[in-house]
């Protein structure tokens, strides 16, 4: 493997503090230490396979990289402690990138391109010193075959993904791109830091407080002693055609989104095996739909509280107030984490114990947000014939971020839930009961 160097000018450079989103992300990276290198991002673009270029030259990859680096300022930025030792983003206005070039056969290319995106993927990112964009090409002869990317999840999260591979496949195309009119993450932290920034996260806390000060403190029984054998999280994933047809047919009827209606199920389950009568969870929101943030590449998402009554009910009249609650959830995402902190120590001494919120939850399909109408040829027939086409997963985990976290995976055709569990809260069998308990609420709903 050789390296090929990439020089880049922006126009500006900079040190400000961390936006909202980026403290979102840099403290899901603390909570992941030493294993932090599992939020990494990356993917492989076959130019050929998937019809972008032919004969695609190295220049026109290191071209791509120098329009991308002076394009989003994302990748130009770097994390460093501050004087007092929060972190600051260190934004560069010039320097030099490596491009790192392996030579393979037509018939090795392939392989060669995965085997190179598991190298610049697996390494933690050198948070303060290093780029957070690493790139590689795969080269038979004089044509790269394939171009390999690998991101700190620092640059951007899963929204502005989309914006950054777009603007990477244009230029691989040899094709122009369109002004970069969305905020830079620079220009979000110093707007964030503004008089009006601050009414906007004011705003939001106060809906916050709200539901802080009247939740019941405990999402879980007491904890008990990890049973033996167990890891000390499991990552158990369900995959349910059967459950992907009951949750469309499910958002037609009630004209709401489907992430609505697989929260809702996972609330009522929830319910079920704590004993509570309301859901109160993270949900993850990704923000872009406020102003100067559709096509930004930087992180925009931050958590929002979501607390959904639950009640004695079956599921279907539980999505509606789930619908609602969850947009409640989506128009107070936008706060200054440090003053959330501030609230969450003033609420548990008023309260006289720390509210948990160790339960989360993240759709992480594109289109997940959107309500669906009613109608369609689904039938209960169906739905019940797939069935028996459900699996189920399992994955030991030493260190995870949180005591409850469900994961909605983009895989089409299939409902692909992911629970990452503490085991001290819910071994084994709680875990799988939680996870078919979700998909049997949604199936014998339709």
């Amino acid at each position: 493997m050789t390296a090929t160097l990439v020089e880049f000018s922006g126009s500006r450079g900079g040190v400000c503090g961390l936006s909202w989103g980026q403290v979102a992300i840099w403290r899901a990276i603390q909570r992941m230490v030493p294993d932090d290198a599992a939020l990494n991002m990356s993917w492989v673009t076959d130019l050929e396979g998937e019809g972008i270029s032919v004969g695609t030259p190295l220049s026109r990859i290191t071209g791509t990289v120098r329009t991308v680096m002076e394009r989003h300022e994302s990748l130009r930025t770097r994390v460093r402690a501050g004087a007092d030792g929060a972190p600051m983003q260190d934004l560069a206005a010039a320097g030099t990138i490596e491009v790192h070039v392996v030579d393979a056969t037509a018939g090795t290319a392939p392989a060669a391109a995965k085997a190179l995106q598991e190298r610049l993927t697996a390494p933690a990112y050198d948070y303060p010193h290093e780029w957070p964009l690493r790139v590689g090409a795969v080269r038979v002869g004089d044509v790269v075959t394939h171009a390999v990317f690998g991101i700190c999840h620092l640059v951007t999260d899963r929204g502005g993904l989309t914006a950054l591979v777009r603007d990477v496949v244009l230029c691989l195309r040899g094709e122009p791109l369109a002004d970069a009119g969305d905020r830079q993450p620079y220009d979000q932290a110093r707007h964030q830091q503004s008089a009006a920034g601050r009414r906007q996260s004011e705003k939001a806390l106060r809906y916050w407080s709200r539901h802080l000060e009247t939740v019941p403190l405990r999402r879980f029984p007491d904890e008990r002693e990890r049973p033996a054998g167990e890891p000390p999280f499991w990552a158990a994933t369900l995959s349910s055609p059967a459950g992907d047809l009951a949750v469309t047919l499910l958002a037609g009827r009630h004209q709401v989104s489907t992430s609505a209606v697989i929260l809702a199920a996972a609330a009522v389950q929830l319910a079920r095996q704590t004993g509570a009568r309301e859901a109160v969870l993270q949900v993850i929101v990704s923000n872009r739909f406020r102003p100067g943030l559709a096509d930004a590449v930087g992180p925009a998402s931050q958590d929002g509280l979501c607390v959904i009554d639950v009640g004695d009910d079956d599921l279907a009249p539980v999505i509606g107030r789930t619908m609602q609650a969850s947009l409640q959830a989506y128009l107070h995402a936008q706060y200054d984490p440090a003053a959330l902190d501030d609230l969450l120590a003033a609420v548990g001494t008023a309260r006289g114990g720390e509210v948990d919120l160790s339960m989360s939850f993240n759709d992480r399909r594109f289109d997940a947000q959107t309500p669906v109408a009613a109608g369609g040829t689904v039938t209960a027939g169906a739905i019940e014939a797939l069935r028996p086409a459900t699996t189920l997963e399992w994955e030991r985990v030493e260190h995870y971020g949180a005591r409850y976290f469900l994961h909605v995976n983009a895989v089409p055709g299939t409902l692909d839930l992911t629970l990452f569990a503490d085991t001290t809260v819910l071994p084994a069998a709680a875990v799988e009961a939680h996870l078919r308990g979700v998909e049997e609420l949604l199936l014998r709903s339709v």
